[in-house]
C-alpha cells in the first residue's frame, strides 16, 4: 500500500504537494490509531502531532504552511 501526504493552500481545491512516505502501513496505522484495515482507505486530515511524528520516523520534513491530508492507495 502507497501512503502519500497531499499538501492544500488555504483557499485552493487541488494538492499543491505531494509526498509519498517511506513507512509501512503497520508503523502508520499505530501513528493514526487505525483499528481495522477499512480504516487505512479514507483520507484524513493530519493534525500537528501526527504530522510531527510523520516527520520524525520518516526522517523527512513536511510543508508546515499548508493543510496536510494522508491518503492511501493500492499502488
Amino acid at each position: 500500500m502507497k501512503h502519500t501526504v497531499m499538501g492544500v493552500r488555504d483557499g485552493d481545491d487541488f494538492a499543491s504537494y505531494e509526498k509519498t512516505l517511506p513507512i509501512l502501513s503497520g508503523e502508520l496505522a499505530a501513528l493514526m490509531d487505525w483499528k481495522t484495515e477499512e480504516d487505512y482507505v479514507y483520507d484524513y486530515k493530519l493534525t500537528e502531532k501526527q504530522i510531527n511524528e510523520i516527520e520524525r520516523i520518516c526522517a523527512i520534513s513536511l510543508p508546515h504552511n499548508l493543510t496536510l491530508f494522508l491518503t492511501c492507495s493500492d499502488n
